[in-house]
């Protein structure tokens, strides 16, 4: 606003002391009082309403939509939270191992899964273990009666990735514009299968399985849970649906009463033909040719700003709450310049990590950018776009600390926002 920069009563008080004439200096003090200063004093506020609503018209949608990820331990998550609640709510119930079903399943000589870990290394590191060939590690099975030599190996962990997946349906059938997940976490997380042991009698009991997983043993962290800020919720439609002028939908309204309105709402049920989604005076308004009054299955998406205490960071897909940071949430069509790729990257809250460099063309990948990168949205297959690869571009990133083993993760959910943007090129990032 103008007064930012200029103090109109600090103007008017100096020019009227440069009137030597008191008579008409009280004069001109009745006159700029009772006129001048009101005029500016109401022009000031219309100049501020007017920011205001600008502000409020540029306000992106998406960071009511936001989602946030993390991982903790069983013993570390408080179920009192509100904020962040486990991606599969089994999983803070210990799993008990049971040697009968193992020995049977390995008589049969299939596989048989244990448990999963956390691989917290690098980008880099998971993309060795994931294109070895097939790896078996050794280990232990310890018995009350005694250690048994076995074979153990991993496999990459699909369920969580696979909820992601379905969560972009679900931001489709809510109407609701998709902005990719950092699944960074959930990339590093792996499923243990014992595919060998040597024979133990079916009336031992098992006290402890020891694999020994070699160069990676000082990344496996164990009893991990993936949160979210997403709790899944069943509503009823509180009223008979109206119909609607069509004659074809009907209007579903489930009361304010029954939500959270610090909260917004996506709909679950993917086999329901939505029209429209609205929310009006905290009641859900949702417009489906269903007649008649249905469950609603529902994803409560909480944006608290108390995060609490997390033994790893929170990571997220939200724009900075800034004007600049909506704007290119709104208005992202293109990147021409190297200032407008800057400013898609900056617009994200991970400068703590990495911040934009530099970019430049070649003719072919990188080796180092080979396993640093991967796409986060591998899961979309109805891009519109053809299915040609396009000039090589290399995006240059710098780390703020070069040991921080989520760089390359946070470099890959960058470079796959920059991917979507410019389908004519095939985008990796590399750390300088």
């Amino acid at each position: 606003m103008a007064d930012r920069w200029f103090d109109m009563e600090e103007y008017i008080h100096k020019r009227m002391l440069e009137i030597k004439n008191l008579e008409d200096r009280s004069l001109f003090r009745q006159v700029v009082e009772e006129a001048l200063l009101k005029v500016h004093d109401y022009v000031r506020q219309a100049y501020q309403e007017l920011e205001e609503k600008v502000l409020e018209e540029c306000q992106s949608s998406q960071k009511h939509y936001t989602i946030y990820t993390t991982i903790t331990t069983p013993e570390k998550y408080d179920a009192t939270d509100s904020f962040l609640y486990p991606m599969r709510s089994e999983d803070i119930k210990k799993t008990k191992l049971f040697l009968k079903d193992i020995c049977k399943g390995i008589k049969k000589g299939e596989e048989q899964r244990l448990y999963t870990i956390f691989l917290k290394g690098s980008a880099t590191n998971v993309y060795g273990l994931l294109n070895e060939d097939y790896r078996v590690f050794t280990g232990i099975v310890k018995t009350t009666h005694g250690e048994y030599r076995a074979g153990f190996c991993l496999r990459q962990n699909k369920e969580y990735l696979e909820m992601i997946k379905e969560l972009y349906s679900v931001f489709d059938t809510s109407c609701q514009p998709w902005t990719t997940v950092c699944t960074a976490y959930l990339n590093k997380l792996f499923d243990v299968y014992l595919v060998n042991c040597e024979r133990i009698k079916e009336n031992e009991e098992i006290v402890q399985i020891q694999p020994d997983f070699e160069e990676y043993a000082e990344l496996v962290e164990y009893d991990v849970i993936p949160l979210w800020n997403l709790r899944p919720i069943i509503e009823k439609s509180s009223t008979y649906p109206n119909p609607c002028i069509d004659k074809i939908n009907y209007e579903h309204q489930i009361f304010s009463q029954r939500l959270n309105p610090e909260c917004e709402y996506l709909i679950r049920n993917t086999d329901v033909e939505i029209t429209n989604i609205r929310r009006l005076q905290g009641d859900l308004y949702i417009t489906c040719p269903e007649e008649k009054p249905c469950e609603w299955q529902l994803y409560e998406i909480n944006l608290n700003r108390k995060k609490g205490n997390y033994p790893n960071p929170i990571l997220s897909n939200q724009y900075k709450d800034s004007f600049s940071g909506n704007i290119t949430e709104m208005y992202r069509k293109s990147i021409k310049t190297k200032g407008e790729m800057a400013r898609l990257v900056e617009a994200f809250d991970y400068k703590a990590y990495i911040k934009f460099h530099d970019f430049y063309f070649c003719d072919s990948i990188p080796k180092e950018c080979i396993s640093a990168n991967y796409n986060m949205d591998t899961f979309i297959s109805d891009e519109l776009r053809e299915n040609k690869p396009g000039q090589l571009m290399v995006v240059e990133f710098k780390a703020e600390d070069p040991e921080n083993y989520l760089n390359e993760d946070v470099m890959s959910f960058l470079v796959t926002q920059l991917q979507k943007i410019l389908p004519d090129f095939f985008c990796a990032g590399k750390l300088v």
